[in-house]
């Protein structure tokens, strides 16, 4: 996803110079000594993207493969991801790994008032917008709200236009244009912040993070991995403008996953 509310835009950048190749490779082993902190998107990362999210399922070998990093990692392994606690908790489901839900905004809305007002209002604004509009429907997560469009692409510049103009009048909410959604969330959350909060406790505290995402969300996560001494692995076809390293999709993601979690140890 990428920022519509250019006022809060810290990592994404506008000029094209500033992009750069990230069509190498990542590392296939994981390094020697206190190693890796892995930070796992969802959604056209681990799994493809599905027409109902709802039918989005990690595979029994994918389940596996995540077990067996997070023994050898001690379990710094995280998944990061604009789904609700509820949604993740129902597709990791015995998992047993760190998970951070809506781009790290989760619970923006429990204690505080205003911000929920602000949330509720746009609910409903996008209620509005989606029953004039067939191929459209709202999705409200605890602390986001979401208007997805995978129907009606070719009305993604319509509703554009439609939403703008809502974000003047909730100052607390700042608006993301993903992967065929567009998404209110906090303004002051992300998944660079959400990062920097897990890199504070064991297990990974002094670990290098090494973040995994195809969205321009991720850029955030990305440039905070950096900030630590770790990288990004961009995923797809999009240009990162700040991931190190590249992998085509999913399932390439999976077969490097696989990788670490049956290679040798190795200095990276």
């Amino acid at each position: 996803m990428s920022s519509i509310d250019s006022s809060f835009e810290p990592i994404v950048a506008h000029h094209s110079s500033t992009l750069r190749s990230t069509r190498h490779l990542p590392p296939m082993r994981l390094p020697d000594g206190l190693g890796w902190a892995l930070f796992l998107d969802l959604d056209g990362t681990l799994c493809d993207y599905r027409d109902d999210p709802a039918d989005v399922a990690l595979t029994p070998l994918l389940r596996s493969v995540l077990s067996l990093l997070a023994t050898r990692l001690h379990g710094a392994v995280c998944v990061l991801s604009g789904r609700s606690a509820a949604d993740l908790d129902h597709i990791l489901g015995t998992l047993k790994l760190p998970r951070i839900a809506e781009h790290g905004g989760a619970g923006a809305a429990l204690h505080d008032h205003d911000y929920r007002a602000q949330l509720m209002a746009v609910e409903t604004a996008l209620a509005k917008i989606s029953s004039d509009t067939p191929g459209t429907w709202v999705e409200r997560k605890p602390s986001s709200c979401v208007l997805h469009y995978r129907h009606a692409p070719e009305r993604a510049e319509s509703l554009r236009s439609a939403l703008l103009p809502l974000l003047p009048r909730h100052d607390r909410l700042r608006l993301l244009d993903g992967v065929y959604v567009f998404e209110f969330t906090a303004r002051d959350r992300d998944k660079g912040t959400a990062l920097f909060g897990q890199m504070q406790v064991p297990p990974f505290a002094g670990r290098q993070p090494v973040v995994v995402g195809d969205d321009v969300t991720d850029e955030d996560a990305f440039v905070a991995a950096l900030a630590l001494g770790g990288f990004g692995i961009g995923v797809g076809t999009r240009t990162s403008l700040a991931a190190k390293f590249h992998l085509d999709d999913y399932a390439a993601v999976g077969a490097w996953l696989s990788g670490l979690a049956g290679g040798e140890h190795a200095a990276h």
